[in-house]
């Protein structure tokens, strides 16, 4: 593991000017609970659940539903009780809904033909991936260029116009443009993959191909596995795939033909699709369903203060990531969220290590939040005690790999953001002052319901963001403690009867 800087040079924000007022003394955090909390410890549980064993913890999946027992027999250690869902013995610990679910159960493959007649066999996982919610099948197909592979031609733009896509695979950025066609705007929900990916379908293309160019200086992206997919129809019958910039180009005719054509199509805002002279080979084995189990997983430790315990503080980080993609490479999503979830875990020992605060405090691992943070939704609308009273809910996800702590919702919570950069300026020193407002991520659907949320993650969190390379080696020890040990001291603040 390379050494790097735990944190950046910061900046003193008044805190004044986020409370409004003076704080209160914070409650000193408890040592015996502080001590848990170590890089090492956190890394093991990291290294646990990022493991092949879990297959990538696609939520609902045989491995995610095996790491969420795995988290239930953590709590049940620590003598939390079960907060998820009846059973016949009183409640259990996992929490049950379903969801649409598509689990790619083979190897993708894509060849490709360039202009010259050359053959190349792609690598999976590096020169492409399956987009999650990818539609099954086998074909080879001459390629068609389509820009944005956006069809609004009510609003004045249609990238098919003009084109003959029937038979053919269909190559578009995966990225949508920075600029609208006219006054009213794009049409938001058009521009979803998966509405992106009925449209090239409903012109009659047979398969897709996503990718993305350099921009403002900064290199492409990698393929990544994504199952962010948006509303609609599945397309059962329509493989698509992320290819590499690299990829893209061998099929467009040579290198700086994807950003040459992007600048273009941004500069004119008009549309440039083209039959290309070039071929590929797509597979992808799916399995899909409209309605799959998942679950969160969730522990309570109940407060000792009769007149604060029913108004309880949330501490969460979701537990899914993206999968595996057949026998030759999966996504170990150890950054994202293994860091957030073993955060969880971590922090329910250090409660149990303190003594009963006066909160009660209910921890939560979420299924789902890769495909739209439907866990964090279905425990919000079925919470295990009112949302009403509940004083904060923490939201820890992506922080283990960056040089500094980063907490949002300030804008939005204040007073909880100036105790936790209070907190930090007193120990470690490692909380930028940069925030935003809002929930984000699962802390979107808490914030939405008038809950006061933290959103706890680093700067720089996402170099490996859904990429096969997100392994625990790459994962920032140091910071990592610091930062769940300010989100102890902080949320040890709030339960024992702060942020009321």
């Amino acid at each position: 593991m390379k050494l790097r800087r735990v944190c950046m040079p910061l900046r003193v924000l008044p805190l004044v000017l986020l409370a409004g007022a003076a704080l209160a003394q914070p409650a000193p955090a408890p040592e015996p609970g502080l001590a848990v909390i170590t890089a090492e410890s956190l890394l093991a549980d990291v290294a646990h659940l990022s493991s092949p064993q879990y297959d990538g913890r696609l939520s609902g999946s045989r491995g995610y539903v095996e790491a969420a027992r795995w988290a239930a027999a953590r709590f049940a250690a620590l003598g939390l009780e079960p907060g998820g869902d009846a059973a016949a013995d009183g409640k259990g610990w996992l929490q049950w809904f379903t969801t649409e679910y598509n689990e790619i159960t083979a190897s993708p493959r894509l060849e490709t033909v360039d202009a010259d007649g050359i053959v190349t066999t792609c690598r999976p996982g590096a020169d492409f991936t399956a987009r999650g919610f990818s539609g099954s099948g086998e074909l080879t197909a001459p390629v068609v260029f389509t820009g944005y592979g956006l069809s609004q031609p009510a609003r004045g733009y249609d990238d098919f116009a003009g084109v003959d896509v029937k038979g053919k695979i269909v190559l578009c950025f995966k990225p949508n443009p920075a600029w609208a066609p006219d006054s009213t705007g794009w049409d938001a929900q058009s521009q979803t993959p998966r509405q992106k990916s009925l449209a090239a379908r409903a012109h009659g293309a047979v398969a897709l191909l996503w990718f993305e160019t350099a921009a403002a200086g900064k290199p492409a992206r990698a393929p990544i596995g994504s199952v962010l997919h948006g509303p609609g129809e599945q397309p059962l019958d329509f493989p698509q795939l992320e290819i590499s910039e690299a990829v893209a180009e061998r099929l467009l005719g040579g290198i700086g033909e994807a950003a040459r054509l992007r600048a273009l199509i941004d500069q004119e805002k008009k549309p440039h699709s083209q039959v290309l002279p070039t071929r590929a080979t797509v597979a992808v084995q799916a399995r899909y369903e409209a309605a799959h189990p998942t679950c969160n997983v969730v522990g309570v430790l109940r407060g000792s203060d009769p007149a604060l315990a029913g108004k309880p503080l949330v501490i969460g980080g979701h537990l899914d990531h993206v999968g595996r993609q057949g026998p030759d490479f999966y996504f170990p999503g150890a950054n994202d969220n293994a860091s957030g979830s073993a955060a969880v875990l971590r922090l329910a020992e250090a409660f149990t290590k303190a003594g009963r605060p006066a909160r009660t405090v209910v921890f939560v691992l979420f299924a789902g939040e890769e495909s739209g943070l439907e866990g964090a939704k279905y425990h919000a609308a079925n919470p295990l005690l009112p949302l009403a009273d509940t004083v904060a809910m923490f939201n820890l996800d992506c922080v283990a790999c960056g040089d500094s702590i980063q907490v949002g919702s300030g804008k939005t919570s204040p007073e909880l953001w100036a105790r936790a950069k209070e907190l930090d300026a007193a120990n470690d020193a490692c909380m930028v002052t940069r925030t935003w407002g809002g929930g984000g991520a699962d802390a979107a659907p808490f914030h939405d319901l008038g809950v006061k949320t933290l959103y706890w993650v680093t700067t720089n969190s996402y170099p490996h963001l859904h990429a096969p390379d997100d392994t625990p080696e790459t994962l920032n020890g140091p910071l990592y403690e610091k930062l769940v040990r300010l989100c102890f001291r902080t949320a040890w603040d709030v339960a024992m009867g702060g942020g009321s």
